[in-house]
């Protein structure tokens, strides 16, 4: 239903390079058989975000967030999505600076520099976790 919720998480289905760079499985998201499911991903990260953002009140707002390092399925979906969305549905989108979330948890995470819409937490293999991205939109 449009325009139902304050809040709405896409936990989006990713190619989770950690997943993918430690497993032989069948399940692998890089085993060849399933190259063309990969390529897709982006498509259906990109459509569950819009239907994350067209259920959302007017102020309200949406978490996106991925396990993976691909700048296509991070910033891209986020900057097609808000293309599509201001475009097609006449629907404008602002992306909330993370800066402060940041640098309160700096000590604790490694963030890329520059990863654009949001903040992509680098792996830390001793520490068994990454990669992370995240970003907050906000429907106005």
């Amino acid at each position: 239903e449009p325009g139902t919720f304050n809040k709405v998480l896409v936990d989006a289905p990713c190619s989770s390079d950690r997943h993918s760079a430690n497993s032989v499985e069948e399940n692998n998201l890089f085993q060849r058989s399933r190259m063309k499911e990969r390529f897709l991903l982006p498509q259906l990260q990109s459509e569950l975000l819009c239907s994350a953002l067209v259920s959302v009140k007017p102020g309200g707002s949406v978490v996106y967030s991925t396990c993976t390092l691909s700048p296509t399925e991070n910033t891209g979906v986020i900057n097609h999505t808000l293309d599509h969305c201001h475009s097609n549905l006449n629907m404008d989108v602002v992306v909330e600076d993370l800066t402060p979330l940041a640098e309160l948890f700096r000590g604790v995470f490694n963030f890329h520099d520059d990863s654009g819409s949001g903040l992509l937490v680098l792996p830390k293999l001793s520490s068994n976790f990454g990669p992370m991205f995240v970003a907050k939109l906000h429907k106005l």
